[in-house]
């Protein structure tokens, strides 16, 4: 069963994250996307169009319910009827996240046309005249990821990844159209250069790992930098098995940040911004 929803923002990452707020989803890689319309400045402010994708997810079937059936009532020598019900399915549990470094990639072998978000990397690389290449491969946990390798590789890497980042967010929109085939590939798209992701995730979980003990000493709440979706969730991956401390995300847009408490002193979350998931599931 599928369940869907449009949604709005100022971008498309934007009209991505409240359509799987509304889905109830914070896990935004088991949710699929289409991009229905690109935003629009206006001028002056006036006449701006938002961003509207539509979103859905995967949902099992709901479980079928007995027929009701006629009972005698002894009382009142009438027939009755009684209602067998199943119970409830158990909701699965949310999957852990998988360092970057344990992925296991498989090369996959494209025509040109066939995946445009290779096409859009290569095309990118070879305008900018970088000493690179860019292969692709397919991850064991499922998506697809491309790789970047060369001399001038790095150059796409940016402060913490935030090149990188923009990068791969321009390949997943690439793969909005369809491709030589007539075909949209929906799996989400990973870019890495030089194996950067692996590395910043080490760092990222080091720093977890300090700011807790930080915490935990000074009986404090410690707040860190902003950080996009995916390296909040590495934090809150990190934390959820230091006990005494736990996570909790504040702020909006591009200023997100994760807070690490003690857990007998939770602080508040400003209205109208739900967490990224604490601990195990944004």
């Amino acid at each position: 069963m599928k369940k869907e929803i449009i949604a709005t923002g100022k971008d498309v990452q934007e009209a991505q994250a409240n359509a799987a707020q509304a889905l109830g989803v914070s896990d935004q890689d088991t949710v699929y996307y289409e991009i229905l319309a690109l935003p629009k400045k206006g001028f002056l402010g006036l006449g701006a169009v938002p961003a509207r994708v539509k979103a859905w997810i995967e949902l099992p079937d709901p479980p079928q319910r007995a027929p009701r059936r006629a009972v005698k009532n002894d009382a009142a020598q009438e027939p009755a009827l009684t209602d067998a019900r199943p119970a409830p399915a158990k909701t699965a549990e949310p999957k852990p996240m998988k360092p970057e470094s344990e992925v296991k990639l498989t090369p996959k072998t494209v025509a040109p046309g066939e995946d445009l978000s290779l096409d859009f990397v290569r095309r990118l690389i070879e305008d900018l005249g970088i000493r690179a290449s860019a292969s692709l491969f397919t991850r064991d946990e499922g998506g697809r990821e491309i790789c970047i390798e060369g001399v001038d590789a790095s150059m796409l890497i940016g402060r913490h990844g935030e090149t990188l980042d923009a990068l791969q967010y321009l390949s997943n929109l690439a793969a909005t159209r369809k491709n030589v085939n007539g075909e949209r590939i929906r799996d989400h798209v990973v870019i890495d250069i030089e194996g950067y992701r692996a590395k910043r995730e080490q760092t990222l979980r080091a720093l977890a790992r300090r700011m807790a003990a930080k915490a935990l000493r000074t009986k404090r709440s410690v707040m860190l930098e902003p950080m996009n979706a995916y390296e909040r969730r590495i934090i809150h991956s990190e934390v959820q098995d230091i006990p005494g401390v736990s996570t909790n995300s504040v702020g909006a847009d591009n200023n997100r940040k994760v807070v690490i408490y003690l857990t007998d002193s939770k602080p508040a979350t400003p209205a109208g911004h739900a967490d990224d998931a604490p601990a195990d599931d944004e």
